[in-house]
Formats: structure tokens, sequence, C-alpha cells
């Protein structure tokens, strides 16, 4: 027989005629099917510090962390003493030991360039009882070991006596110094003015750390925030100097074998 599928007006459902089954649901069953027809249910929010995922943006810049946990744009937000945008002398090692006329030699080669000092960027940031050196401004993690303010000296240097000072853009014109006890650092500022800053910025710095350190500055508050940052700064420096102990401990073991194989003897000051 004909099937009449002329819906039912009280009710809006169509129905067969032949059949009291109901040829279609009525839209709101349609739109209620375990709300996965037409509504997706939406996801719990993630927490990205439980999950170890990079922040959200803020400021249009995508917060992101590295291994230490001490990227630039963390140390930037934890308001430090100081931070800028210097030049970074960098001095081959082979240089350093060549006498003063065959580094004058070589400095006029050109092809033997990559042996002669050079300058490169880097963003220094002076936050808590450390000085931590970067890339850029948005590095995930700090270049080599933090400085640990205790065990630095700050000064001023004159132009006129690195050599390398005139390869420098019009951009920078003073030199600050950071002295460990393996090396000292030498890095270019925009002007006499932003050095002294910076160098009186790592000496107060460094008062106030060893201040701490002798347990003299317990009325001082000192930010949390930076209490956390100098404990992953000290974890960084311990690191570095295991990783720089076994360096030096496979080059030893190196130059005993090559000392046994050869029958010489250690040169003076690698042995008892």
């Amino acid at each position: 027989p004909a099937r009449d599928s002329t819906p039912n007006q009280s009710s809006g459902i169509e129905y067969d005629r032949t059949s009291p089954t109901p040829l279609r649901p009525p839209p709101s069953t349609m739109g209620s099917e375990s709300g996965s027809m037409r509504q997706r249910r939406p996801s719990p929010p993630v927490d990205v510090t439980a999950t170890g995922a990079s922040p959200p943006a803020r400021d249009g810049v995508l917060r992101t962390s590295g291994r230490s946990g001490l990227s630039a744009l963390t140390l930037l937000d934890s308001s430090p003493q100081q931070h800028g945008s210097v030049m970074k002398l960098h001095t081959p090692p082979l240089y350093s030991i060549l006498p003063e006329f065959l580094q004058r030699w070589v400095s006029s080669i050109s092809f033997l360039s990559f042996l002669c000092p050079s300058w490169k960027h880097r963003y220094l940031i002076l936050c808590g009882s450390f000085l931590y050196k970067f890339s850029t401004a948005t590095s995930p993690d700090p270049k080599g070991s933090p400085f640990d303010l205790e065990s630095v000296e700050a000064g001023i240097a004159s132009t006129d006596f690195v050599d390398a000072a005139s390869q420098l853009g019009s951009g920078y014109r003073a030199l600050v110094t950071v002295s460990t006890l393996r090396k000292q650092h030498v890095y270019a500022v925009a002007n006499a003015e932003e050095a002294r800053v910076w160098m009186q910025s790592i000496d107060q710095a460094k008062q106030e750390a060893i201040t701490r350190r002798m347990g003299h500055a317990n009325h001082v508050p000192y930010p949390t925030r930076w209490k956390h940052l100098d404990a992953l700064g000290r974890s960084l420096v311990k690191s570095k100097e295991r990783i720089r102990g076994r360096m030096e401990s496979s080059q030893m073991r190196e130059m005993e074998m090559s000392s046994f194989a050869t029958g010489g003897s250690l040169p003076q000051g690698f042995h008892g």
C-alpha cells in the first residue's frame, strides 16, 4: 500500500501509516545524541607547569624554558638588578699563546682571521647571586656556566689596551671586565656611563651575596623568586664543573697513555 509520510502536525514526527514506527526522530532528539553529533564538550584546561610544556605567550613572546629552567625571559620576568646587550671579546686559545710578533702576522693574513680575536653578541642578566650570559634576550638556556658573584671582580678597561677594540662598531665605546680565577672576560658596552652602571651593579650584588651567606642580612627582604633562581644557578654551576672535571680527567689519561707509549715522563705539574 502507498506510504503517507505527512508529518504529524501536533508532534512534528513523520509516521508511516502502515506502521506505528516514526520514519525519523524529531529534531530535538537528533541534537541530543550523546552530545557527539552536533556539540563537543570543551576539553579541560591543561596545567603547563605540571606537563612541562612551554608557558603561554605574553606580550607577543612565547616563554620557553630549556633544561636548566633559567631561560632569559624567565630571568627578565623576575626583575633583575641589571641586564642589557653587550659584545663579548672571544680570543682563540692558540692566539693567546702566540708571541706578539706572530699575533701581528696572523692578524695581517685574511684567511687566518678565524685565529684572531673577534666580538660576539651576548645578553647579560644580573639576577640574585649570579651573572648569566645568553646569546640573545630570548635564549632558553645560558651560555656556559653563570658567574658566581662572590668569586668575580668587575672593572672597567680602556679600549687602548685591547687591540680588537678597533673592530667594534660605533654603538660600543667602553669595556667592562669580569675576572674569575681562570680567566678575564671582556665585554663592550655603549658608553662609559653604562660601563660604570655594570661595574657598580655587580659590586653591590656581590656584597649583598656575601652578606647573605654570612647570615648578616636576615632583616633584609630577599625575593622568593630570586632564591629559586639562585638554587637553579648553583645547580648549573655544579653541572658545568662536573663536565669540566671529566674533560680534564680524559685529557690527563690521554697524556699518560701517550707518555707511556713514548717512554717519556709527564710534564712537571701534572702529577704528585
